[in-house]
């Protein structure tokens, strides 16, 4: 980065006796290298002069969306995180953070180290390291506590979903929340708090005592969370709580010092490595190929949806709650009044649960009309795969709903909808597939709030998946295996169970079945990139973790082809297809990959 873009990463100005620190790094000011530098030197330039406080704020979206991740599981360049925070909570006059969209991670670790925190009311805050497999690293698990107390701090650090603003200063954890001109309330807050201050340091956060008031309720948050957490497969959750005990028991440094060895070793376990294959995996498998990416975002308002049955109804539950006008069109009234009722009975439970106000149901149902024969008026028409063609009044987009058959499949866009998986989708797209109507399919999914995965037809990579792992286990149990033998090995990996609390105990013969299993999965996952459905392996894998086929901390079949070593795992597949060539016959990628000295993971990086 240079001079010029280190400047706009953190702009300067100055308000009366108030300094503000704007961080402006795009996209989310990830708190990079060059950017923790740029602030570091901006706070080592002020702090002898003549300001009274600084204000630390951002001209983007979001506060900070977190570390930098390229950085996860290498050494940082200085200034580390650790060093800024230090530096911040060390700073002889108030330092204030104002805090709006998402302040995530490393962006909160900073804010903790800060004399005092704003919100706007859109804030959400959270610390998600824990859904990588490690602790925070710039002393979050000895700041929170003493702000909040044990049991607040660990149900945001153990649940990786954010707190809203509103929650946030409610345990105590922001000092107010502003309407209107967070910046210049934020630095009106600064003044305040310089003024009372009256020349002296501010109170460090290392030097709070709120959330340790009462050892008591400390040590029995300590118990409840070990318990809760006793036997997860992950070794993460333990160690962070051993952090918030640490934060009551031991001096400051000391308690930093737990920290960081407890992230150290944590950062290369085989959960840690699985869990950042998996996000990284996630990330790009749902960004959009370049044509698509480059085409720009599609106009849809409204859409129609030709047949009623599965899974239309809950098609157009989602499309109504997210604003969208759609027409349900089905030519049987006895299907298209079950649809219709299944999507009230869905709405009047949200209203008894109070997610859904009346007065939204009622603005829902207006959005919503009903036809039996033809379409028209509408952006889009998602077509059930089970029903003829639709008679259109116009020429609008048509996208089937449903597995896009591998041939035949020419300029037909496919959308399968995972019901189980709730928010995960597949966009299939014949290789003469306008780009137009594909991004029709990904407006659709974003206003509905889907993961949606990119792929060619003869998916979807989840049914495919899930095939070759039933096949795999027919065939274990020809050889003799009983099903819950099966089952106990497969969930002793973490597949078939939630991963919340301990994992089955494996049987004797949890090694021929896993080897079995997950070895036809590659297989699988190998043909799939060979037949043009997935576009590379992490998108196998992405597909795998999300749609919850496979624990999120094993990575994915192809992260595990490549632990197992491709030699090893094509000699077993070639001794396995003698019986049971169908499921084990090695796909010719293997032979290419080994030939070329190269693994799987190796295609990841080749885009």
């Amino acid at each position: 980065m240079d001079g010029k873009a280190l400047a706009d990463a953190v702009r300067v100005e100055r308000r009366g006796a108030v300094l503000l620190l704007i961080l402006a790094q795009r996209p989310v000011n990830a708190l990079t290298q060059p950017l923790r530098a740029t602030l570091s030197a901006a706070l080592r330039a002020v702090a002898d002069s003549d300001l009274r406080a600084v204000v630390i704020c951002s001209d983007l979206a979001a506060f900070s969306a977190g570390a930098d991740m390229s950085e996860l599981g290498k050494p940082a360049a200085a200034p580390g995180l650790r060093a800024l925070c230090t530096q911040i909570e060390d700073f002889p006059k108030p330092v204030i953070v104002a805090l709006n969209g998402s302040t995530l991670g490393a962006g909160l670790e900073l804010a903790l180290a800060a004399h005092g925190r704003v919100a706007s009311p859109a804030a959400h805050l959270g610390l998600p390291e824990i859904g990588l497999g490690v602790v925070p690293e710039a002393g979050a698990t000895q700041r929170l506590p003493r702000l909040v107390g044990a049991s607040a701090a660990l149900k945001l650090m153990l649940e990786p979903a954010p707190i809203s603003a509103a929650q946030a200063l409610t345990i105590g954890l922001v000092d107010q929340v502003f309407e209107g001109d967070l910046r210049a309330q934020a630095c009106a807050f600064a003044e305040r708090l310089a003024e009372a201050l009256q020349g002296r340091a501010p109170l460090k956060t290392s030097d709070r005592r709120d959330g340790l008031r009462d050892g008591k309720a400390f040590q029995a948050a300590i118990a409840a969370a070990r318990a809760r957490y006793a036997g997860t497969p992950l070794p993460a959750p333990a160690r962070l709580i051993d952090c918030v005990e640490a934060c009551q028991l031991l001096p400051w440094e000391q308690g930093l010092a737990f920290e960081a060895t407890a992230r150290e070793a944590l950062i290369n376990t085989p959960q840690a490595q699985g869990l950042r294959h998996a996000y990284f995996a996630e990330r790009r498998a749902i960004f959009p190929p370049a044509p698509l990416a480059d085409f720009g975002a599609a106009k849809l308002g409204s859409f129609a949806v030709w047949g009623a049955a599965e899974p239309a109804a809950d098609l157009v539950a989602q499309a109504l709650a997210a604003g969208l006008r759609v027409t349900l069109v089905e030519p049987s009234r006895e299907i298209l009044v079950a649809a219709l009722q299944k999507i009230a009975s869905r709405q009047e439970a949200a209203v008894g649960e109070r997610r859904l106000t009346p007065e939204a149901r009622d603005a829902d149902w207006a959005r919503l009309s009903t036809a039996s024969d033809a379409i028209g008026g509408v952006d889009l028409v998602l077509k059930n795969a089970d029903t003829p063609p639709p008679p259109l009044e116009a020429d609008i987009p048509v996208i089937e709903l449903g597995a896009l058959p591998a041939r035949a499949a020419g300029t037909r866009v496919g959308l399968s909808v995972a019901a189980a998986a709730g928010l995960v989708a597949e966009l299939a797209a014949g290789a003469e597939a306008l780009v137009a109507v594909q991004a029709l399919g990904l407006a659709l999914g974003r206003r509905l709030g889907w993961k949606l995965l990119f792929t060619g037809p003869g998916g979807p990579i989840d049914r495919r998946l899930r095939a070759a792992l039933s096949a795999a286990i027919s065939q274990l149990e020809a050889e003799g295996l009983a099903r819950p033998i099966i089952a106990a090995a497969l969930g002793s990996f973490g597949i078939g169970v939630s991963g919340r609390g301990p994992l089955p105990a494996a049987p004797p013969e949890a090694k021929r079945v896993l080897d079995a299993c997950l070895a036809a999965l590659a297989n699988q996952a190998a043909r799939l990139i060979s037949e043009g459905v997935a576009r590379r392996p992490l998108d196998v894998d992405a597909a795998a973790v999300l749609h919850g086929m496979f624990p999120r901390w094993q990575g994915g079949p192809l992260f595990q082809a490549d632990k197992r070593g491709l030699l090893v795992l094509r000699a077993d597949l070639k001794r396995r297809a003698d019986a049971a060539p169908q499921i084990y016959a090695p796909d010719p990628l293997f032979d290419r990959l080994i030939a070329d000295g190269r693994d799987f993971a190796t295609l990841n990086r080749a885009d």
